[in-house]
């Protein structure tokens, strides 16, 4: 069972998040809050937070940064009508799990939840077009510091737009070898494919060397 923490400020999207999530056997809502405050002083320990972006007390990456300093082992996903390109950055950068538009199907929400909660990060479609359009000016933030060298040099060549073939035979190394490290790199990243992973690696400023 997936504990959930949802935090909005309005009261008719959370009693209808609420409702979302009970609908849903696997989901266990836990609590519920509406500031920054509400949310900072829920005893008990979820597994998933959902948090709005816009709080009347504080901002919902704030928060979730937060939260995972409290339970290092929670997930959250930044729910939010807006998919800015600075707060998808920000999000990222504070190693959120998550960044989804209140727009998406109810079907997609719970399918996040359970996504994330299986460790692998989650962004919505306007949330990855703005990490796409972002990845030009993003800085680079500390999100590569979980890679290796052997794999950091794997996924420059992957961003260069090598494929497994060529990327293996640039480093003299076999094709097996290669898919296997970027199937570790996928998952220190917390993304769910290597398309998701070069546009990470993009968006957090990582750039082919010449």
């Amino acid at each position: 069972m997936i504990g959930v923490l949802l935090v909005d400020d309005h009261p008719i999207v959370l009693s209808g998040l609420a409702a979302l999530v009970q609908s849903d056997d696997g989901l266990e809502l836990q609590a519920t809050a509406r500031s920054v405050a509400e949310a900072s002083a829920v005893s008990t320990t979820p597994d998933v937070a959902l948090v709005d972006l816009d709080l009347p007390d504080g901002d919902g990456i704030s928060l979730g940064a937060g939260l995972k300093a409290r339970w290092p082992a929670i997930r959250v996903v930044v729910l939010t009508m807006h998919a800015d390109d600075q707060a998808v950055m920000r999000s990222i950068g504070a190693g959120l799990d998550g960044y989804l538009l209140k727009d998406s199907d109810p079907e997609d929400i719970l399918a996040a939840i359970h996504t994330v909660a299986g460790g692998t990060m989650v962004l919505g479609r306007g949330a990855k077009a703005a990490v796409v359009a972002a990845a030009a000016v993003a800085p680079r933030t500390d999100g590569l510091a979980r890679l290796d060298a052997r794999e950091l040099e794997i996924l420059e060549l992957l961003v260069q737009g090598l494929t497994t073939s060529q990327v293996a035979a640039r480093l003299y190394l076999a094709p097996k070898t290669i898919r296997n490290r970027v199937s570790d790199l996928v998952g220190k990243l917390g993304v769910a494919s290597r398309e998701d992973a070069i546009e990470v690696a993009r968006a957090l400023g990582l750039r082919p060397r010449r």
